[in-house]
This record gives structure tokens, C-alpha cells and sequence, in this order.
């Protein structure tokens, strides 16, 4: 929704979700990352190359930078006009946000907070029907968002963090603060302002499905997030992730453990996909212990008559 909002400002370029640059980043040792190139062995080809450089990690940084600088001038220019800002809206960004600023020290960041349990309840509504799902993310709940904490903590410099709900909620001024921060003019112009939001469109397969387009559904949507969490096991689920999380890291992205927590209490329900949650939590347990989509991949290539290869 944001990106939609922040897309229909003519001084703003952007595309769906780019993603590239995780690809450019030195990878972390202890991230769930798998390729057929064996990745540990990759990582550590990396970490010697580095090594070698004359500036070390600061030469990799320099060079990713000139590269990715490349993309989004290109993707700049076929945006048209002369936008003074290309807008890399990437959710997963979270997983590395001190490397990626370590590519782009100067360039301004806008992290975006939500009640963590609203994200759980729209991961499930979003992609799954509403069916437990969130074995699939477990990188961004138990990796991303903690480091996306930790570098909130480090209180970087031309970074600004707005709630998602004060966002959709508000009165324009957050919107109107981030205009400030990227010292654009904020030209909310109403029905014209409005008609430029439809009118933009994301060519990328990656993203918000829904489009992020009923500001008034999103507005009463946080509070929707209670009717996920309708039967004991995924209020189980949801009570010991936030106390993962704690209070600390809570209150940095601006939410109250013990709010959260009565909020939880609150909510009812005991059958709704109880048996369904049963089997894909299950599901979900052996997919991190097994790797079973690694499992999968070797299945369907030894089906196609392909060999095997080691998944690392």
C-alpha cells in the first residue's frame, strides 16, 4: 500500500519487488539458504575473495553498488519523466538491512512496522486461504524481524520508521512525514492524487496480490488479524513467538507485549481448522528438520530422468 502511495508521486520510480540485491550481499553463515552449487561452500569461496581485497569487504560493497546503481538507473529511465528517487520495495531486504546499508550508506530507508500477529493472520488470509501456512516464512519471523530490530537499535542515520497501522489509519501525516524526509513535495491533491494511485501498475509476478489498493479495508484490516488465531494451537503458536520476540524489541517497533497479549486472550474459537492445523504444523516441523522441499526437488528431477545433486 505504501509503495502504491509512495509510486503515484511523479518523482518516484519503482517496479513490483526487484529482490536482487540479496544476491549481491555476502551471505550470512547462519541464514536457511540451499543451492545446488553447494551454498556453504560458496559462502566460504566469498569470505577468501573478500579477504584478498585490497579494502576487503569495503571494495565487494563498492562494486555491488556501482552494479546495482546500473539496475535502477535503467529502471529509471524506462519509468519516464526524470524521477528524482527509485523506490526498491523488497520485504526480504529485512533479513540483511546493516548490509544493504553498507552498499547504500547515503541512500534514505523507510522500514515499515506492523503488529507482528496481524502480518501471521495476513500471511495465512493472503497466500493460503486462511489455512496455516507460516512454516513457509520462517525466516521472516525468527531471522528478519529481530535483525530489522537490531538495526532500528543502531539508530542509523537517513533511516525513518513509520506503523503500518498509523499508515492506513491516519491522518496523512505519516505519509506526509516521509514526503518531508525524502524532501519531496507532498502533492496530495485528492481525486487527482487518488486517480494516480489506481492508475499504477506492477508488472512483477512478486507482491501484494490484493494489490494494496482499499485503504478503507486495510484500515479495519489490524483488527481483523483476531479472527486467525480461532483455535488453541495457533494461540499457542502465537503467545510463545511473542514472547521470542519480548518486550524490548516489541516496544522499539511501538507495540505493548502485554497489549498484544490480551488482544491474543481475547480471541476466541477452538475447532476452526484445528485438524488442518494439526497436520501442516506437523508438515511445517518436518520441512525444517528435513528439508522437504529440497526432498521434493530431488523427487521430481530423479522422475524426469535427471540425476540427483547435492543440495547444499
Amino acid at each position: 500500500m505504501l509503495q502504491r502511495e509512495l509510486a503515484s508521486h511523479p518523482e518516484i520510480a519503482t517496479v513490483s519487488e526487484p529482490w536482487f540485491l540479496l544476491g549481491l550481499l555476502l551471505p550470512a553463515s547462519d541464514d536457511l539458504a540451499g543451492a545446488t552449487y553447494n551454498y556453504n561452500t560458496y559462502r566460504m569461496g566469498l569470505e577468501d575473495l573478500v579477504a584478498a581485497l585490497p579494502a576487503g569487504e569495503e571494495d565487494w560493497n563498492d562494486a555491488m553498488r556501482g552494479a546495482a546503481q546500473k539496475i535502477y538507473d535503467k529502471l529509471a529511465a524506462a519509468h519516464g519523466g526524470k524521477p528524482r528517487y527509485f523506490l526498491d520495495k523488497t520485504p526480504r531486504y529485512s533479513l540483511a538491512p546493516a548490509e544493504i546499508r553498507k552498499i547504500f550508506p547515503e541512500a534514505p530507508v523507510i522500514v515499515v512496522w506492523r503488529n507482528p500477529l496481524a502480518v501471521a493472520a495476513s500471511m495465512m488470509s493472503t497466500y493460503s486461504a486462511g489455512r496455516w501456512n507460516l512454516y513457509r516464512f520462517v525466516q521472516d519471523f525468527e531471522i528478519a524481524l529481530p535483525r530489522l530490530v537490531e538495526f532500528a537499535m543502531s539508530d542509523p542515520e537517513d533511516t525513518v520508521f513509520v506503523r503500518y497501522e498509523d499508515i492506513v489509519g491516519g491522518d496523512g501525516s505519516q505519509l506526509a512525514e516521509i514526503y518531508s524526509f525524502l524532501s519531496l513535495e507532498n502533492d496530495d491533491c485528492g481525486d487527482e492524487t487518488g486517480d494516480r494511485r489506481e492508475a499504477v501498475q506492477f508488472q512483477g509476478r512478486l507482491g501484494d496480490p490484493t494489490g494494496g489498493l482499499n485503504r478503507e479495508a486495510a484500515a479495519l484490516g489490524d483488527d481483523r488479524w483476531k479472527v486467525q488465531f480461532c483455535n488453541p494451537l495457533r494461540r499457542f503458536w502465537a503467545r510463545r513467538y511473542l514472547k521470542r520476540l519480548g518486550k524490548e524489541r516489541l516496544g522499539v517497533m511501538g507495540y505493548e507485549l502485554n497489549v498484544l497479549e490480551r488482544q491474543l486472550a481475547a480471541c476466541a474459537g477452538w475447532a476452526p481448522h484445528l485438524i488442518s492445523d494439526t497436520v501442516l504444523m506437523t508438515r511445517g516441523v518436518c520441512r525444517r528438520m528435513f528439508l522437504t522441499s529440497m526432498i521434493s526437488l530431488q523427487w521430481r528431477r530423479m522422475r524426469g530422468g535427471q540425476p540427483m545433486v547435492d543440495l547444499e
